[in-house]
């Protein structure tokens, strides 16, 4: 599709406090706005067209995927959250960030430390381990399991761009596993501030919400002492009480708080922007007294819990100008998810822990790189190959209150090593520009290792594993408005310490030992979609897009809980995801409107139970509900404003027991309605650089729980944030 063929050539509280009073009172020259206005070029690189009021979601550039591309020329669902997104969302929680977006649902509990994802109905966020999401921080896996506490703890405001790759297509190049998607992050930089020949910049930022009484801060610092050097740092905090539902009842627990350091550093050699070295550094935590069970609210003893997320990483870019054959990008990385448990005396105390500490540290290294070729007149190639290597150290040490030891973890919460090797080739083979063919490849070899097996006491065997993925993409453009695309998938995830090594002692009826024989899960994913584009359909230089993605995803070998007498953890056949998203948007210089449909339905398909008895096909409990969210708005550009409405619309959702079939719970549903406003006056010296978003969500202030969710949702809220650059 000719016209959108975007391809670039091969903390503390007082923090808080400080952002508030400057982002209200702060006066000052000349700025750089971070925010810009829809007359101007983002910062993602695509051209801004006079004739849209604002950048178009399906025209958005999508890095993640390979080669840079526009996302309706993308032969996958991915949807791109780019600053503007980020900020317009006024996030409190992760969650809150990605719970827009098709296909994709914030799970288990309502806080910032409950939350898990789910990607076309995998993902659970309860009790369960489940590695078939892949997240990464600037390149980083993160990997966090404990029960009844989320998968992910960081904030909003670090993140200049956020990419969702829904479907197994994204194993090639992010990690074997990632059967329902993966959700990329990346953290603001130095040259997102610093425009021409700034040297120094400065955005403060404060943001208050009516519902929990939450209020949050930051300040960011970026500089260019020199012309080969860029500098950033980031401080921000967030605080918050637990918030109420549309009954006016509070829930427990919903709080989102959190301090966060962000420090950023990049040497361009010789001046050259496209040849450069960097490091960053990363931390966010968590200190406080809560309920023990964040993701369902089951156990509500107090306990006090420390939670760190940080992540240290040095890297090196060369593209090599001149030179086809080289752009090369290498990283090096510490990672440490950590939560340290203290003051449990009401939830088990003698086998979880009156203190614990559960620890997963990685070290990770990341080397590709990307060749540029051309084949005659009519063909280019983009042939990206790498290597990864991963490390992870699980550790979850526990203590009685007199200080003795328990245990090096638990029997269902083994601790461990796991080593990973990879290798992965995708190749991006370009005719004429209009058809694009994608195959690829990732090999992965995994061991797993405990030094004590709890259950036994003794040391178990290793285990070592290969896995192959491959996969072929194939995209075709019938002319500069129409686009078809489809793609075929084979998806390989190795089990994890928790699958291999949970293991529960007891006589031959009652006892789970491991199952050191599981077989990888598979996945075979076929998608098929189509897209559309249009300039001037209605209007002069208005813009249309639409596109569409079918899918369906059989999964063999499902790993899952076993019965007593049995294997803790068991290979249980057969499961099939299969469902469509619609993704459609218009715009003219003064309107514009999005909307986004999500349908996914999922059947456990073993056909027998543990037993070995016979089972009928039943409906997975893991299914969100059909969801649609729209999204209008109205530019007044002598003012600078915009006004706006969000809706959200779901249909009732059941849950099922998992042996019959039949109907347990049933989640109703609901119409939540918001309106926005989002301000940046450019008159006034004073004002210049300030940025408003005002809006009241959910303004019929509605009671209702997602379906994945075990808390009632937020009920009416206002929210208010006030930025300034300078």
């Amino acid at each position: 599709m000719s016209k959108f063929s975007g391809r670039r050539g091969g903390v503390s509280v007082s923090v808080l406090g400080l952002a508030l009073a400057l982002a209200a009172g702060g006066q000052v020259a000349a700025p750089a706005a971070l925010a810009q206005d829809a007359d101007s070029k983002t910062d993602t690189g695509t051209e801004q067209d006079d004739g849209a009021v604002s950048q178009l979601s399906l025209g958005k550039i999508v890095v993640s995927t390979g080669v840079d591309k526009v996302a309706i020329d993308t032969p996958q669902s991915v949807t791109t959250l780019d600053q503007e997104d980020i900020d317009n969302a006024q996030a409190s929680t992760i969650g809150d960030l990605l719970e827009g977006i098709p296909g994709v649902s914030a799970v288990g509990g309502v806080s910032g430390l409950g939350q898990g994802f789910n990607i076309r109905g995998m993902g659970t966020g309860v009790a369960d381990s489940d590695s078939r999401i892949l997240i990464n921080v600037d390149g980083v896996s993160k990997f966090f399991e404990q029960y009844r506490m989320g998968g992910f703890f960081s904030e909003p405001e670090l993140y200049k761009r956020v990419e969702v790759l829904r479907g197994p297509s994204s194993s090639t190049l992010y990690g074997a596993g990632a059967l329902a998607g993966v959700i990329n992050f990346q953290t603001k930089d130095a040259s997102d501030f610093l425009r021409g020949d700034d040297r120094l910049m400065v955005r403060v930022k404060g943001s208050g919400e009516s519902n929990a009484d939450a209020r949050a801060g930051s300040v960011i610092i970026a500089g260019r002492p020199t012309d080969n050097l860029d500098l950033l740092l980031s401080l921000s905090s967030r605080v918050s009480d637990d918030y109420t539902d549309g009954n006016g009842d509070v829930v427990v627990p919903s709080k989102a708080e959190g301090d966060s350091v962000l420090a950023k550093a990049r040497y361009y050699v010789g001046g050259d922007k496209s040849h450069s070295v960097w490091a960053s550094a990363e931390n966010w935590q968590n200190d406080s007294y809560q309920v023990y069970d964040q993701a369902e609210a089951f156990a509500t003893t107090p306990v006090r819990r420390k939670t760190e997320n940080e992540s240290y990483i040095v890297g090196y870019d060369n593209a090599f100008e001149g030179n086809d054959w080289l752009d090369v990008k290498a990283q090096f990385a510490y990672s440490n998810m950590q939560v340290d448990q203290t003051e449990n005396a009401g939830f088990s105390p003698n086998g979880v822990g009156y203190n614990s500490s559960y620890v997963y540290k990685t070290v990770q290294g990341r080397l590709e790189n990307t060749s540029t070729l051309t084949f005659g007149p009519d063909w280019n190639a983009f042939v990206t190959t790498g290597l990864q290597t991963y490390k992870q150290e699980r550790r979850n040490p526990r203590y009685r209150q007199d200080g003795s030891y328990i245990n090096p973890g638990a029997t269902t919460h083994p601790e461990g090593d796991l080593t990973r090797y990879s290798a992965f080739i995708q190749g991006e083979f370009i005719w004429k520009e209009k058809l694009t063919i994608i195959p690829g490849v990732r090999v992965d070899r995994v061991k797993l290792e405990l030094d004590y097996l709890i259950a036994t006491q003794t040391k178990p065997e290793l285990v070592e594993d290969t896995g192959v993925s491959p996969k072929i993409a194939v995209l075709y453009s019938l002319n500069d408005n129409f686009n078809l695309f489809g793609s075929v998938s084979r998806t390989v995830r190795m089990p994890v310490l928790d699958e291999i090594y949970s293991a529960v002692a007891g006589t031959p009826l009652t006892q789970q030992p491991a199952n050191l024989n599981l077989h990888n899960e598979e996945s075979d994913n076929i998608e098929v979609g189509g897209a559309v584009a249009f300039d001037s359909l209605f209007a002069d230089r208005d813009k249309f897009h639409a596109k569409v993605t079918v899918f369906r995803n059989d999964v063999d070998n499902l790993i899952a809980r076993g019965s007593p007498g049995d294997y803790y953890f068991q290979n249980f056949g057969k499961a099939r995801y299969e469902g469509v998203e619609l993704e459609a948007e218009y715009a003219t210089r003064r309107f514009f409107t999005r909307a986004a449909l999500s349908i996914v339905d999922g059947e456990d398909r073993t056909g027998l139970t543990s037993a070995g008895l016979p089972k009928p096909i039943i409906p997975l409990n893991t299914i969100p509900a059909d969801e649609l969210t729209l999204n209008a708005g109205y530019v007044i550009p002598s003012w600078n404003l915009t006004l706006g409405w969000r809706g959200e619309f779901a249909k009732e959702a059941y849950k099922y027991n998992a042996t019959t079939g039949a109907v347990t719970d049933t989640t109703d549903d609901y119409n939540i309605h918001s309106l926005y406003a989002v301000w940046k006056p450019q008159g006034e010296a004073v004002l210049r650089g300030v940025d408003v978003r005002l809006s009241v969500d959910n303004i019929g202030d509605e009671y209702f729980q997602r379906h994945l969710s075990s808390l009632p949702a937020e009920g009416r809220t206002v929210k208010l944030s006030v930025g300034k650059t300078f």
